[in-house]
């Protein structure tokens, strides 16, 4: 297989991966706006914006380095050790810093602990799985990426519709009604998002029983330097996707700054066609640059 002819089915598949978990999260749309008030919606698109934001804060520009340092370097069940150690410990730390002062930070943010609490555990999750995700597209397995990304979601989807229009027509019988809870519409969709997350976490863990543990520190110095300038450029774009809807809440009379925020997210959800295929084509060329900077002729290989 030529080069570019691998580099198109790889975006193929890696765009399936893409586009059909945004489909599928742009399905939720319609059934927020139908269960919820604008007011709640709002609220849940101010965390949401908050989700992409730390989810770069806790990658930290580990995944690229990881590409870059899997291909370069020669021992790579080093890298790969190294870099699913650091990810480890951070993940870990973060989650206890986060939950021991989740309190503080519902009131610095006014968010109710209990969305934050979700919240933290939905991140700890996705940043776990970072590496095991990465370790897949170096080693071109993007079909088993995708059944992955695309079964994350479609979890996430049924529970939301079992949660918010099932249970609540099933809670009239008595096993059902034990598990309805009224007005807890916005913790049954951050629940959704942890079952899902936590499925996907266990889909991946036979990747943490292969790797064969042994953190190199020198390394690791290296990795970082590579993937900070990284982690800069993420929380830039980051900012420029996410934080108009944080910022729309902090500006806005508190009064209205919800509902606002909720129509103004629900309107932004139409723009997401528009971002697919970069994403798709971004997470197909990545790896595939990397393994072919190492050629003497990268050029001549294109035109193969």
């Amino acid at each position: 297989m030529t080069a570019l002819k691998k580099l198109f089915q790889h975006t193929f598949i890696y765009g399936l991966a893409t586009v059909l978990p945004r489909m599928l999260s742009f399905l939720l749309v319609p059934l927020y706006t139908a269960v919820l008030p604008t007011s709640e919606y709002g609220e849940i698109s101010i965390i949401f914006s908050w989700i992409i934001l730390f989810n770069v804060i806790l990658a930290y520009g580990m995944e690229t380095a990881f590409f870059r340092f899997f291909t370069k370097e020669e021992d790579k069940k080093t890298v790969v050790s190294t870099a699913t150690i650091s990810l480890i410990f951070t993940s870990l730390l973060f989650l206890v810093a986060a939950f021991t002062f989740r309190n503080g930070l519902s009131t610095l943010s006014g968010i109710p602990v209990e969305y934050i609490t979700f919240t933290i555990f939905v991140l700890t999750l996705d940043a776990l799985v970072i590496i095991p995700f990465a370790w897949l597209r170096a080693n071109e397995q993007p079909v088993r990426y995708a059944i992955i990304k695309i079964f994350n979601v479609a979890v996430n989807l049924g529970l939301n519709v079992f949660f918010l229009v099932a249970l609540p027509r099933l809670a009239s019988d008595g096993f059902w009604g034990k598990l309805y809870l009224e007005d807890y519409q916005i913790s049954y969709i951050f629940l959704s998002m942890v079952v899902a997350s936590a499925v996907t976490f266990l889909l991946l863990l036979p990747f943490y029983f292969k790797t064969i543990y042994k953190f190199s520190k020198p390394l690791w110095k290296e990795m970082m330097r590579y993937a900070v300038p990284v982690l800069i450029a993420g929380v830039a774009f980051a900012v420029n996707e996410a934080f108009d809807r944080i910022l729309l809440g902090w500006l806005l009379p508190a009064d209205i700054a919800d509902e606002a925020v909720g129509a103004y997210a629900a309107c932004y959800k139409l723009a997401i066609f528009m971002t697919l295929f970069a994403t798709a084509f971004r997470l197909g060329i990545e790896p595939f640059f990397f393994s072919q900077a190492k050629e003497k002729t990268p050029l001549k290989l294109m035109r193969s």
